[in-house]
């Protein structure tokens, strides 16, 4: 049956069926839509745009006032996973040290504790060592302190000096 209207047409077998199922579904779509009723019509909103489109072309006079939350040091694990009221007043971010800042042979308690990995009481080990010694001759010193092995020690020594 193909065959004989694919010579009178001049199309091939695979052109015809290609042909006869985009019909075929034309036709089943039409008859969906007129046998249930779809209406294309939908109310479309409409959302004006002018009030955040203002605050984009005003973002230059505001990027001097925006530099202030721009610069903040926040740290944004503790903020993302602690969502507990108590805690929002203890959030405890950590400066950023500068390299060679600090003096291993006059550093306070609280210098000691903001290098990486230094808690209270290795601060504490720290200068009970440095008076029992006289003070550190080089940065391995260190390494006789308990709590501090060689990859803390790693951690730190880009902070630290010996004066």
């Amino acid at each position: 049956m193909f065959d004989k209207l694919s010579k009178k047409i001049n199309l091939t077998s695979t052109e015809l069926k290609i042909s006869g199922f985009l019909i075929l579904t034309l036709v089943t779509g039409i008859l969906i839509k007129f046998i249930f009723g779809i209406n294309e019509k939908s109310e479309l909103t409409f959302f004006n745009y002018a009030q955040i489109d203002s605050i984009f072309f005003n973002s230059d006079e505001n990027d001097i006032n925006n530099s202030e939350n721009v610069n903040k040091n926040v740290d944004y694990k503790q903020e993302v996973f602690d969502f507990n009221e108590r805690s929002f007043n203890k959030i405890n971010s950590r400066q950023i040290l500068a390299e060679k800042s600090i003096n291993l042979n006059k550093a306070t308690k609280q210098e000691l504790m903001s290098l990486p990995g230094i808690g209270e009481a290795t601060a504490e080990n720290i200068i009970a060592l440095r008076k029992k010694i006289g003070g550190f001759r080089k940065p391995e010193d260190l390494l006789k302190v308990k709590g501090i092995g060689s990859k803390k020690l790693d951690k730190i020594i880009k902070y630290i000096f010996i004066d």
